[in-house]
């Protein structure tokens, strides 16, 4: 079930949870934790998805993230943070929250990032 303190996205009630620890040249920079909903695939395996999660919707699931929405703040590094990462829970970090759009207009996506302002940037580009 999607958790409260999420926003409304998608159609379901439930969703796909993916949680990742993200390098940047070699070193730990950025956690994840995207939620797909629940309407765009029954089931997601672990052992198919591979560092683009773009890529995976596009060719697993038919589905892809034409539109999306940022928004960047400081936020804490939450409590299911890696010793790997090098900020303990609660520490202060970069957040990004990001709602994504499908081709059919349809919200799908909804993702948070925390990342390490010391190892990475937020870079923005628009095509």
């Amino acid at each position: 079930a999607k958790p409260m303190d999420l926003p409304v996205f998608g159609s379901s009630g439930e969703a796909h949870r993916i949680r990742r620890l993200r390098s940047l040249g070699g070193m730990p920079a950025a956690l994840e934790e995207i939620w797909l909903d629940g309407s765009r695939a029954e089931t997601v395996a672990i052992e198919e998805l591979s560092d683009s999660l773009y890529l995976y919707y596009r060719k697993a699931l038919g589905i892809w993230i034409s539109r999306a929405e940022d928004r960047v703040g400081v936020g804490q590094v939450p409590g299911w943070s890696l010793p790997e990462f090098g900020l303990a829970p609660g520490a202060a970090a970069g957040f990004i929250e990001r709602t994504g759009w499908t081709q059919d207009g349809a919200s799908a996506e909804y993702s948070r990032t925390w990342f390490d302002h010391g190892v990475a940037r937020y870079v923005a580009r628009l095509r």
